[in-house]
């Protein structure tokens, strides 16, 4: 998160906002990083305009200052919602995706309209329908750590960071992913699962 401040860095781990959801808006105005973000599932932008009672720089999507109402992170509630989680995988950058997504269709095309991680050629190889899909793509992405890779990609001339993408082969994401809901008995429905060979990639630890 290279640009925020000590106090930021310090105020967002107090928020419990992880960093995945913050974006850089350097140079935009309110209503074009609006747009961005909403695309990207980013939560709070930093390098913004001051608000005017204490001059903080991190506000919402929506460009309320989330350090003088603390209640506006109400994105957070995420982790709460229902949804589809999803596995994406590329073969360019032979990396495989865990995401959250109210409609995966339009993940799908988002995903490589803005050649998320610098790649284009995302597919969906799997998903589930869940009324606690948060909390799965959460606990899927914590159990799959060891294989995180990030990746600094551009997007519309901002520099952007890819989370929630790992090097690791489809079948060890599904494993964690069906870890992840059958370890709390959580109720889901398989919409998608598209096992191929094509996309067992190496699994690699994180040094």
């Amino acid at each position: 998160m290279a640009g925020l401040t000590s106090e930021q860095i310090r105020f967002l781990k107090e928020q419990k906002v992880h960093p995945k959801y913050v974006f850089n808006a350097d140079g935009l105005s309110k209503s074009e990083y609006r747009v961005i973000m909403k695309e990207l599932n980013k939560g709070v932008a930093y390098n913004v305009t001051p608000c005017q009672k204490e001059g903080h720089t991190l506000r919402t999507r929506s460009g309320h200052c989330c350090q003088c109402n603390t209640a506006t992170l109400g994105f957070q509630k995420r982790n709460d919602s229902g949804g589809i989680v999803y596995i994406a995988g590329s073969l360019t950058g032979e990396l495989v995706k865990i995401g959250f997504s109210k409609a995966v269709e339009v993940r799908t095309e988002s995903l490589n309209r803005t050649k998320y991680a610098g790649f284009n050629d995302w597919k969906i190889l799997y998903a589930l329908n869940s009324k606690n899909a948060g909390r799965i793509e959460t606990k899927a992405n914590s159990l799959l750590h060891e294989y995180a890779f990030s990746v600094d990609y551009e997007h519309d001339g901002h520099w952007q960071d890819s989370y929630e993408t790992y090097h690791c082969a489809y079948s060890k994401a599904k494993e964690f992913v069906e870890k992840a809901f059958k370890s709390e008995n959580y109720e889901v429905e398989i919409e998608k699962n598209s096992p191929t060979e094509k996309y067992e990639f190496r699994n690699l630890k994180k040094l």
